[in-house]
């Protein structure tokens, strides 16, 4: 009979476990889908400074451009 409870203690041991081990996928999965929600945000956030700054970028480039053609008019 000895053998029946070692084999009993054993199932009991392996079906705690995989419970254990549902219960931590179910919090691995929650965290998962809370990072990919806050990525998603900064991701935008990122987006949009990368447009400002484009943006400034051809502002800045359209005004070196005018002075250069500038000096280029100027006669020395």
């Amino acid at each position: 009979m000895d053998i029946f409870v070692t084999l009993e203690e054993r199932v009991e041991r392996i079906i705690a476990s995989y419970r254990e081990q549902q219960t931590r996928l179910a919090v691995l999965e929650q965290e998962n889908e809370s990072l990919k929600e806050s990525e998603s945000g900064r991701i935008a956030e990122l987006e949009q400074r990368l447009a400002g700054l484009e943006a400034e970028r051809a502002a800045l480039r359209e005004r070196l451009e005018r002075l250069i053609a500038l000096l280029g008019s100027v006669e020395l």
